[in-house]
């Protein structure tokens, strides 16, 4: 679908805005600029257009995706010094849309809390009403269907609050599975009932989550075929695929202009090195890892890791590549009740071409996705557990750290009065219908799966996501070469508050599992767990976390949006400081993590920056 044009005539042409990124966020950006038609865009992508491959079209693929380097950046992790030295697989999208073509689809929203307190931290004109109606012009909503009504139990959507002319699809779960039916009602027997539509940035509590998904076309809706295809035949958008940035090209330094000034984009195509050139701006959506790396590739960061990989530097920051913040991800699972469909079925080739053809021809069934989760408080997590309530007066004497930290202390503030906050997410939990690995979560092909031999039965998988951590990690180069991975240390579990509320969100998940009418889905009520997991109780639950734990894969704050003195790496503006005209516009800016899945706000902060660069020319 990318208008061909070869590394040749993309380094010839001189673009108004060069984007080193063809992901979520560039695609966006290259749509919404190029609407002018007096201004040229180009976009450098390391990937290739995969828009109209079934791999990715089809929802109930996506895990097989995140191991194949065709689809995906294949990042690791440091061994984790506070995790029993775990490494944890992190795959990154590697075609035109990014991750929003290799993700689950999950259709979800931070929280207003979560978006003022990125103002808060010092960023001006940042706050959830001046975000939220970038969330409504990325997305066009359809409604369900009387059967999807019932059987995902909508009926808490308020759709004036959803888009409906935007270029991302979303909808309901065509085929939502017998777990999946019993969730909501389950939470609801604890005394958790949902309070609202979720997309309002306040409700709590378990709902089937809309997806990413066009019902009109049974495909799944992302930044390559919402917003790239049906503009690709603009005469002034230039899309380059298969090519890496290798680093940004700035300017000779002149008396009239102290800050640095971004002419251009180095890159590699074909095996040949190229150079080529913007007027107006270069900006920067590789990501929350190479985003980073490409500043630092670029003599922009510490000066001390830049000196040791001989690299001139021309700003000194040592923000860059700091404050990595994930969702930590702890499963628990379980054996399903005799006759429950879950993935072993597809052990058999058989059932899985069946599945495949249901798909196709009539859009449902297991691979067109299914989509529940829960959005908890702490205090509802302790006391649906009966676990007591949230000891206030402990948590706000904590000695949370940060202090040598420019704007740490800050962070953890928020990050505290969120956890105190009763009426606010620390937790998502979520489910999958079927058994893993959770010993290889360095590898995702392995990961969701079970071995046939030793695990003959079916299973399903509760998985607790710690929303708000404090633990606070860094990536960062290797090498002075693009080619060499960075990097990646995201420091799990190394601040003690992380591991005790974790800790409370799984034994939640052990009560929620054990609880009517989802108890009746599992073996014996809930009580007999898959091989590798145990029943867990206040003395062994911390261990087991450091066993078992693994990512949702939601990394952020490498490039961080804050004040330059407190840890910053752009402004509210989202340009580097110290730059004239370079912006990072990607997940990498987000400066505190937020509740729930980040594809919906990635599109919103890249529409809404698309609005500052216009405003800004």
């Amino acid at each position: 679908m990318s208008s061909a044009i070869s590394p040749f005539q993309f380094a010839a042409t001189c673009f108004d805005y060069l984007i080193a990124g063809g992901g979520t966020a560039g695609l966006v950006l290259a749509t919404r600029l190029t609407e002018d038609l007096n201004v040229t865009v180009g976009v450098i992508e390391a990937g290739i257009d995969r828009s109209t491959d079934p791999k990715v079209l089809t929802p109930g693929l996506a895990t097989s995706l995140w191991n194949d380097p065709d689809y995906a950046w294949l990042f690791k992790t440091t061994p984790q010094t506070y995790g029993n030295n775990r490494v944890v697989a992190h795959p990154r999208g590697k075609l035109l849309g990014g991750s929003s073509g290799v993700n689950l689809n999950f259709w979800t929203h931070a929280s207003q809390e979560d978006i003022d307190d990125w103002g808060k931290l010092g960023n001006k004109g940042w706050s959830w009403d001046a975000l939220f109606p970038y969330f409504a012009k990325s997305e066009t909503y359809f409604p369900p269907t009387a059967r999807e009504l019932v059987e995902n139990d909508a009926s808490y959507i308020d759709p004036a609050i959803h888009g409906k002319e935007g270029p991302v699809k979303n909808s309901f779960s065509p085929s939502p599975s017998s777990f999946g039916t019993a969730w909501d009602p389950t939470f609801e027997n604890l005394g958790i009932k949902l309070n609202g539509d979720p997309k309002n940035g306040l409700a709590l509590g378990a709902y089937h989550n809309l997806l990413a998904f066009d019902p009109i076309n049974a495909t799944r809706s992302f930044a390559a075929n919402a917003y790239y295809s049906p503009n690709a035949n603009r005469p002034n958008l230039k899309i380059l695929t298969d090519a890496l940035v290798n680093k940004i090209i700035f300017a000779p330094a002149t008396d009239n202009e102290p800050s640095l000034v971004a002419s251009g984009l180095s890159f590699t195509a074909r095996g040949k090195n190229y150079v080529v050139k913007a007027k107006k701006e270069v900006i920067i959506s590789a990501g929350t890892f190479q985003s980073p790396q490409l500043l630092e590739l670029s003599g922009i960061g510490n000066k001390t890791l830049l000196n040791a990989h001989s690299i001139k530097v021309l700003r000194d920051n040592p923000n860059v590549g700091q404050n990595l913040q994930d969702h930590l991800l702890f499963p628990l699972g379980f054996q399903a009740a005799k006759g429950e469909f879950t993935t072993e079925a597809f052990r058999d080739p058989k059932v899985f071409v069946a599945a495949l053809e249901t798909f196709r021809v009539n859009h449902t069934g297991p691979l067109a996705g299914s989509s529940a989760s829960a959005l908890l408080s702490y205090a509802q997590i302790l006391s649906s557990s009966r676990r007591g309530p949230v000891p206030r007066r402990k948590l706000a004497a904590s000695k949370l750290g940060g202090e040598d930290k420019p704007g740490l202390c800050e962070q953890y503030d928020l990050v505290l009065q969120k956890l105190l906050n009763p009426n606010v997410s620390s937790a998502q939990e979520l489910f999958f219908t079927g058994g893993g690995s959770p010993q290889f979560a360095d590898n995702t092909t392995l990961l969701f799966s079970t071995d046939p031999v030793t695990m003959p039965d079916t299973y399903f998988t509760m998985f607790g996501v710690l929303e708000h951590p404090f633990s606070r990690g860094s990536v960062h180069i290797t090498s002075g070469n693009a080619t060499v991975a960075p990097v990646v240390d995201p420091n799990y579990l190394s601040h003690p508050l992380d591991l005790v509320v974790t800790s409370s969100i799984a034994l939640h998940m052990q009560t929620v599992a054990q609880t009517q009418p989802l108890a009746s889905h599992l073996k014996n009520g809930g009580t007999v767990f898959q091989p590798g997991y145990q029943r867990l109780t206040e003395q062994n639950v911390a261990e087991q976390i450091r066993a078992t734990f693994s990512s949702e894969y939601h990394p952020i704050g490498t490039c961080a949006m804050q004040p330059a003195n407190k840890g910053g790496v752009v402004d509210e503006r989202l340009r580097v400081y110290g730059t004239k005209n370079l912006r990072v516009v990607d997940a990498s800016i987000f400066p505190l993590q937020v509740q729930a899945n980040l594809q919906t706000l990635v599109y919103a902060v890249a529409e809404r920056a698309a609005d500052f660069i216009k405003a800004d020319h």
